[in-house]
Formats: C-alpha cells, sequence, structure tokens
C-alpha cells in the first residue's frame, strides 16, 4: 500500500467489516476509527485497498458491498418474523430490522443468533400502542420458535413414565426440562393473532389481555400452544426445578379444589405434557423428602 508493508488478510477482513457494516454507508465507515485503527490510509485512498471499475469508485464498489451487506441480514430477520412484518408493514418493519441490526452487528460466522435481541429491541423502539406491542409479543413467539427449532434433541418421556410416579414420591421427585421448550407470558393475545393470520384473516387488534404460551418441538416440527394460567405457572414451576408436590402448591395457592378435581385436572395436564413431549427425565432425590 503506497509503498508500505502489505496487510495480513485477516487485517482486510476486519477492515472490509468495519467499513460495510457501518449503518452510515462505506464513505463513513472509511472514516470511522474501527477502519482507520487497521488501515488509516485507506481513509484518504481507499483505491489502494479496493481497485475502482470502469464505472464505479472504490467508494461505490464498497457501497455495493455495504448495501448487500444490510440487505441480506434484513431478508433473514424477513424470514424468521413473518407475522411480525405482516403486523408492522414492510416498509415499517425494514426500518425497524436495518436499526437493528446497525446496532446490533453480526458477530459470528453464522447466523442462527443474529436476531436473538430482536424481540427486545421492538418492545423498546416501537411506539405505544395495542397493535405495537402485539406485534412485540408476536416476535416473542417467533424468536421462541426459531431457538427451539436449534434446540438438541432429547427423548421424552412417555404417558407411562409419568403415570409410573408414585403419590409417596411427590415431594421428592423434580422432572426435567425438554430443551426444545419456551415458556412465555406475554401482554397481548400474541398465539391467536398468529392463528388468524395463518388462517389468511386479518389480525385482530385488541386490548392488552395477558396470555401464557408454549413453543415446544415434537416429532422435528415445532408448535405453539396457549396455556391456562395457572397450567402455564404449574409448567413453569417444574421447569425452573420444583419438586411436583412444590410445583402443585406454587401453581395451586389461592385456589381451593377437592382432591378429587385437582387430581383429575393435573392428570389431564401431564397427559397432554407428555403428549407434546415437554419432559425428558426425572430426578429423585435420595435420602429424606426433597425441598418443594
Amino acid at each position: 500500500m503506497n509503498g508500505g508493508a502489505v496487510p495480513s488478510l485477516d487485517v482486510l477482513e476486519r477492515w472490509m467489516q468495519a467499513v460495510v457494516t457501518h449503518p452510515g454507508g462505506a464513505a463513513s465507515g472509511l472514516r470511522a476509527r474501527a477502519a482507520r485503527r487497521l488501515l488509516p490510509g485507506a481513509a484518504r485512498d481507499p483505491g489502494a485497498i479496493v481497485l475502482p471499475s470502469k464505472s464505479l469508485t472504490a467508494v461505490e464498489r464498497l457501497d455495493i458491498y455495504a448495501y448487500m451487506y444490510y440487505a441480506r441480514l434484513v431478508e433473514i430477520l424477513e424470514t424468521e418474523y413473518p407475522v411480525t412484518r405482516r403486523l408492522l408493514g414492510p416498509e415499517a418493519f425494514g426500518r425497524a430490522a436495518r436499526d437493528f441490526v446497525a446496532a446490533n452487528p453480526s458477530r459470528s460466522r453464522t447466523l442462527n443468533r443474529l436476531s436473538a435481541g430482536f424481540p427486545a429491541f421492538l418492545a423498546r423502539r416501537l411506539p405505544r400502542g395495542a397493535a405495537h406491542g402485539l406485534a412485540a409479543d408476536v416476535a416473542r413467539i417467533e424468536r421462541a420458535m426459531e431457538d427451539v427449532f436449534d434446540a438438541p434433541f432429547a427423548e421424552p418421556l412417555t404417558a407411562a413414565q409419568f403415570g409410573a410416579i408414585g403419590a409417596d414420591e411427590w415431594n421428592r421427585v423434580r422432572l426435567r426440562a425438554n430443551p426444545a421448550l419456551r415458556l412465555l407470558a406475554l401482554r397481548h393475545p400474541a398465539n391467536a393473532c398468529m392463528n388468524a393470520v395463518h388462517g389468511g384473516k386479518r389480525a385482530p387488534i385488541r386490548r392488552p389481555r395477558r396470555t401464557f404460551v408454549i413453543v415446544y418441538r415434537r416429532a422435528f416440527q415445532v408448535h405453539r400452544r396457549d396455556q391456562a394460567p395457572a397450567q402455564w405457572r404449574l409448567l413453569a414451576a417444574l421447569v425452573s426445578g420444583r419438586t411436583l408436590a412444590g410445583a402443585v402448591r406454587a401453581s395451586t395457592r389461592g385456589r381451593r379444589l377437592p382432591a378429587g378435581r385437582l387430581a383429575a385436572v393435573l392428570g389431564g395436564w401431564f397427559r397432554e405434557w407428555a403428549a407434546a413431549g415437554l419432559f425428558t427425565g426425572i430426578e429423585r432425590a435420595t435420602g429424606g423428602p426433597g425441598r418443594g
């Protein structure tokens, strides 16, 4: 470079990344500290690093890469958050996605975790209102679906294994949750909204209403399902590591159900969870009764 030492491939790669990922474009990226620290002279003479073509200057060629970088990452977010995009509209979603990528550039060679913070970003950045709050909650479900799809496989418990747990063991038995399971407490009926959109209907925008959703993978397919509040509380207590008895106490606190009715309700929930494959193991404490 102008008679100086030839930069290493690693330096060139990091310089290129600093230039083309700058939210202000390649010209701003060339002047930014991250790029100047790597190749100080490139800001004055970018043509020494990137040769111009017959029709484009070096900066214009770099701008093509910068555009492609953002376009590709925004395209990934559009693929991962289709219902969120439908609710916000293509233009508003595109602006939000680009702002997110600018504030959270990819730091990995894979893009699996690129949008992990996008739902929280939307919740902070979108204007207040029922439609925007609903969109942020839908984004949480869609992100959970990505996480569950990529989660490791574990063999689920069967209904028979659930049924083999004796009543005298409830104080010392804990259930191991499937890694392909996510529990979401939401402020809006986001799962119902997604069902409506996927059914070809217009998304209903209603007042905020607390809802509880589980997202899980079963037989290589990702599912999402609303849960009743008490059912979700019991599931959350089990996932947090409480014993069966402790989880039941935590989830039914303040509710007095006859013993027979409680047993029937719990039996139905456990059969449902077994069919969904939400738990993969049983842990029995040794010695005295386990603590809830």
